[in-house]
């Protein structure tokens, strides 16, 4: 088993799109139509098998309490560079809520919210990581 994508409604899809993929570098891979030839759904590529889908429809931003929210707290990405990758898409207008920070599972990681507030997460895999040690002892 291995990650697919995570879906989540938007309002602006046009927004949405200049964001993910001008902004963070994702790439358009196809798109879903309705009976009647209308945008329904447009999947973005990540990475080998992994996709962001858009759905259009959504009508309200939602209000974020990361500590009392249910449902989706954040879609997290995982780069090579961390420090490399975020000035590169601030370079592209993308502004992070966050510095690049430690945390408790030893990745750097940096978090951001993209236009219709869904928080993301940047993530670096660090060699001491759980997450490194894991995929180690698979191979």
């Amino acid at each position: 088993m291995r990650f697919g994508h995570v879906a989540i409604r938007v309002k602006d899809i046009d927004k949405m799109l200049d964001y993910y993929c001008r902004g963070l570098g994702l790439t358009e891979a196809f798109r879903i139509t309705n009976d009647d030839g209308s945008l329904r759904i447009v999947f973005l590529h990540i990475s080998e098998g992994q996709y962001l889908e858009l759905c259009l429809g959504g009508e309200k931003r939602p209000v974020f309490d990361d500590t009392k929210s249910l449902g989706v707290r954040h879609i997290s990405f995982t780069v090579d560079d961390l420090a490399n990758t975020k000035k590169e898409m601030e370079g592209r207008g993308v502004a992070f809520d966050s510095e690049i920070l430690k945390l408790r599972d030893n990745n750097l990681t940096a978090f951001l919210f993209d236009p219709e507030g869904n928080k993301l997460e940047m993530v670096q895999a660090q060699p001491d990581s759980p997450h490194k040690k894991f995929e180690e002892s698979i191979k």
